[in-house]
């Protein structure tokens, strides 16, 4: 998936995320001393379930921030496997 990866390299080079809900699925941007790093928009609906519950009013910020980033490979775990959970379960 190519959004994680994304999502990945803004945490590695951010300190806040913000996000909001668009037409196109979840706008975010990552920013670093008060300028925006890199914007982009997440179209697949439970990655950006999952991200949008690790913040508050639309931003993951401080020891959020911190803990998401610390524990990106879980959190990208937990997405893939609900994903493949998704998947199969259509597929009955």
């Amino acid at each position: 998936m190519r959004e994680l990866e994304r999502l990945q390299n803004g945490l590695s080079k951010s300190k806040t995320l913000l996000y909001k809900p668009d037409q196109e699925g979840l706008a975010c941007s990552f920013v670093n001393g008060g300028l925006v790093i890199d914007s982009f928009t997440i179209e697949d609906g439970v990655l950006a379930d999952a991200l949008a519950k690790k913040g508050v009013n639309g931003v993951v910020e401080g020891s959020n921030f911190e803990m998401l980033k610390n524990n990106y490979e879980w959190f990208s775990l937990h997405v893939k496997s609900k994903k493949l959970y998704q998947e199969l379960e259509s597929s009955l």
